[in-house]
């Protein structure tokens, strides 16, 4: 097989799969891991895929998958969740959506005394309840790889909880104050997540700033605290003034 061959069935894969290990690849393609990677670091040069830790994702794909977003942007998610984590009070019971951000707030929750965490993540679940943090896991159906849980049951469970502090995070944010999923489902979870919690937090990468998708869950008018790696402008925040700013940087 020769190199645009073995890279033409590497974009079909992921066009299948949006993200691929390299031993993946390997056991696919038949080719050494060297032959791969060289493949890779040439169809990254030309912009079709963004390589990662251990893999690599298709650059088309409208959501990259949870496997490859735990490993990006790593020090201001980890800056993020720190400061989120200070929200949070001995006893509070506090809601963590799916998302990669809020993972990272498992490490600065283990030391919290008597919270209660509910959480879609069935990764953080086990984490959080390893270290004696009393945890429940919503249950529903797996919508992402490796342990993400959705679907109305997932939300029903929320509904069952007095939540002091909700935090979640999205797809994509505009600086119209826009805070946007990639569907439907989404803009149904955000607004159930706001429904269901006390204080609602918003967490958000500078990466996801002037990120465009097609629905539009909520406004930074609907959140009681939004906190990010970038700064948002002056005038975007007076706009919304009731809203408190945390910055990491």
């Amino acid at each position: 097989m020769y190199q645009q061959e073995r890279m033409d069935e590497i974009l079909k894969i992921l066009k299948q799969n949006h993200y691929v290990t390299v031993d993946y690849l390997v056991q696919k393609i038949r080719y050494s891991p060297a032959s791969i990677r060289r493949d890779l670091t040439l169809l990254e040069k030309q912009g079709l895929v963004k390589r990662s830790w251990g893999g690599v994702t298709y650059k088309d794909a409208n959501v990259s998958p949870f496997i490859f977003r735990q490993h990006s942007m790593k020090t201001a998610k980890n800056a993020i969740a720190r400061e989120a984590a200070k929200l949070i009070g001995n006893g509070d019971v506090i809601f963590l959506d799916g998302s990669s951000t809020t993972q990272y707030m498992g490490r600065y929750l283990i030391d919290k005394k008597g919270i209660t965490v509910i959480t879609c993540n069935m990764i953080l679940a086990n984490f959080l309840g390893e270290h004696g943090v009393q945890t429940y896991c919503t249950g529903g159906k797996i919508v992402e790889h490796p342990g993400i849980l959705g679907g109305e049951l997932a939300l029903d469970t929320l509904s069952k909880f007095n939540i002091d502090v909700g935090f979640f995070s999205s797809t994509a944010f505009n600086l119209k104050g826009q805070i946007l999923s990639v569907s439907e489902a989404g803009v149904h979870n955000h607004n159930c997540y706001r429904k269901y919690s006390k204080k609602l937090v918003y967490l958000c990468g500078s990466d996801k700033f002037e990120t465009e998708t097609h629905f539009v869950s909520m406004t930074l008018g609907d959140v009681d605290c939004f906190i990010s790696d970038g700064k948002l402008p002056d005038k975007l925040r007076e706009e919304y003034s009731k809203t408190k700013y945390i910055f990491t940087t």
